[in-house]
């Protein structure tokens, strides 16, 4: 049996390159993201691949994979907490939960609800129900939780509209989910 060489373009060279560096990045996102999930379950990174693999939007989830761990780290570090392992049984639901979600008003609550999960002063507080309502609201609502949240007693008025459209600065058309 003889090899006969093939010829191959400078253009060509440069797509299976390409495609070679494809590959090396798909595993190396992979590895990185199946180390994150296993900090947060307090598992083996082998352990939580079968949850990263098959995943249509992998890269997607994966670039908000790491955008979490920044966050829960700096709230973390932030707070004096030494961060402990969610039960697998919140910690899926909760990360798939968060991962789905791009919105970055969102993306900062499910972040808070990571944090806490894994904070062992407020981790009995967080419930499974808390996934379902987050997953349930739009940008809007979270940034009125938040107003509301950051706001002294009393200081709706002279009405909760009135207090929300300046700094939630809505149209006058989103104004009518304030009333």
């Amino acid at each position: 049996m003889s090899l006969v060489p093939i010829l191959v373009t400078d253009e060509q060279a440069k797509a299976v390159q390409k495609l070679a560096d494809l590959g090396t990045t798909v595993v190396e996102e992979t590895s990185q993201l199946a180390r994150y999930m296993g900090r947060v379950l307090g598992t083996s990174p082998e352990d939580v691949v079968g949850l990263v693999i098959g995943d249509p939007l992998h890269f997607v989830r994966t670039a908000i994979a790491f955008k979490y761990d920044e966050w829960i780290t700096r709230l973390h570090r932030n707070r004096g907490v030494t961060p402990e392992p969610v039960s697998p049984s919140l910690a899926i639901p909760l990360l798939r939960a968060a991962y789905d979600e791009s919105r970055p008003e969102l993306q900062d609550l499910w972040a808070q609800l990571i944090a806490a999960a894994m904070d062992p002063q407020r981790a009995n507080r967080v419930r499974r129900s808390f996934i379902d309502t987050v997953q349930r609201l739009d940008p809007l609502d979270a940034l009125v939780l938040k107003e509301l949240y950051g706001a002294p007693p009393g200081t709706l008025s002279p009405n909760p509209r009135a207090f929300f459209l300046p700094r939630l600065k809505v149209s006058g058309d989103e104004s009518r989910y304030l009333r």
